[in-house]
């Protein structure tokens, strides 16, 4: 069982990494200024929104590879 748990941790330590290089490629386009609300399909919107989807899936990943090493501490074998 505890080899299983490090192969999890590993795996979801990539994926957050790669969840975060997602998130941080590329290049937001130009922000432009509009009265009252931003529309839905404004592009710097769309960036900003993949970017948080992004981090927060790195940080989930994150977080399992953290509980899969944290439980292996209390698993013998």
């Amino acid at each position: 069982m505890g080899k299983w748990l490090d192969i999890g941790a590993v795996v979801f330590a990539f994926v957050a990494a790669g969840f975060w290089f997602a998130s941080a490629c590329g290049t937001l386009p130009t922000m432009t200024t509009y009265w009252g609300s931003t529309p839905e399909n404004d592009p710097y919107f769309q960036a900003l929104k993949f970017s948080a989807a992004m981090n927060t899936l790195a940080s989930v990943s994150s977080g399992a590879s953290a509980l899969c090493m944290g439980l292996k501490l209390f698993i013998k074998g």
